[in-house]
């Protein structure tokens, strides 16, 4: 009975201590040698969008985990004090953005201003955010950078040294995608050529297959309202109050903005939807796009109609 009892009780000393491991490893936890982002070199355009990595991949890591940039460095390994040191002021949302804001009053409502390290980092999850107000080329040029990644959880820290590459170069100042043509058109080009760097104006002309200019007053706006709201969806209705003027002649329209970029907000687009009922080429068409300007400037928007 003796010997029994002495191995009970060494059983529940063994118990106890399995126990105590347990909670142990458990308040320290794991940070795996794995950590990594799935694409480790990435081409990021910035300059007019918000550019964001992939996440980090944890490998079971004791979660939470909290990501810091520990270095960003030239190409040559160098440390790119500049870029480190580089902010900007920026918007951080509580609410969407519809594009249907009436002024800069209902606009500033659903986002708070923010200044920020121009390349700045998730800290929940190690992704890399690129603000589009980082804009200075002086700066932040084109050219590769690479990036050390801090990452800590309970059971300690470590550095992950070229975690990621960025690759970066700058956006084009314009910019336009066709979404789609209707009736007997084929396909619409787009030129958009900035004429000044200073200003506040956009000229719009839009020509046949023979380059004739057609006459802005034959084009007119689609309603996407419902229930009798009239959302037009033309060169009427900029957002904000835009254009603040706007002129049509025979061969042309001559608007007039508050300022750029067009849309306000970073990343979105003007949806512009024209139609024709037959007076341009006999036949009734329709076309649909993107469009935004980022940069101040007198514009040229030129639409050539294919069909």
């Amino acid at each position: 009975m003796k010997i029994l009892s002495k191995y009970r009780f060494l059983l529940l000393v063994a118990f106890i201590g399995l126990l105590t491991s347990c909670n142990k490893d458990e308040k320290i936890g794991f940070l795996s040698p794995n950590i990594k982002y799935t694409t480790a070199s990435i081409n990021v355009s910035v300059g007019t969008t918000l550019v964001r990595s992939g996440a980090m991949v944890i490998d079971e890591s004791t979660k939470p985990l909290e990501f810091s940039i520990a270095a960003i460095k030239k190409e040559d390994g160098s440390i790119a004090t500049a870029v480190s040191n580089y902010k900007v002021d920026t918007y951080f949302w509580h609410a969407a953005y519809t594009g249907k804001e009436l002024d800069n009053e209902e606009l500033d409502a659903k986002r708070e201003k923010v200044n920020r390290p121009a390349v700045d980092i998730n800290s929940a999850n190690g992704q890399i955010i690129i603000y589009p107000e980082a804009n200075d080329t002086t700066v932040l040029s084109k050219g590769k950078y690479i990036i050390d990644i801090k990452v800590k959880n309970s059971s300690g820290e470590k550095i992950i040294e070229n975690a990621l590459t960025l690759n970066v170069s700058y956006a084009a100042p314009s910019y336009f995608r066709l979404l789609g043509v209707d009736g007997n058109l084929k396909d619409v080009k787009c030129v958009i050529t900035r004429k000044e760097e200073t200003g506040n104006k956009i000229t719009v002309r839009v020509l046949d297959k023979n380059d004739k200019p057609v006459d802005p007053a034959s084009l007119i706006g689609y309603d996407y309202g419902t229930n009798g709201v009239v959302d037009l969806k033309d060169w009427h209705n900029l957002g904000l109050k835009n254009p603040t003027k706007y002129t049509a002649f025979p061969d042309r329209l001559e608007l007039e903005v508050a300022g750029f970029p067009l849309p306000f907000v970073a990343g979105q687009y003007l949806t512009i939807d024209m139609y024709n009922n037959g007076s341009v080429n006999g036949s009734y068409f329709n076309y649909w796009f993107y469009i935004a300007i980022y940069k101040p400037g007198v514009w040229d928007v030129e639409l050539k109609l294919l069909y």
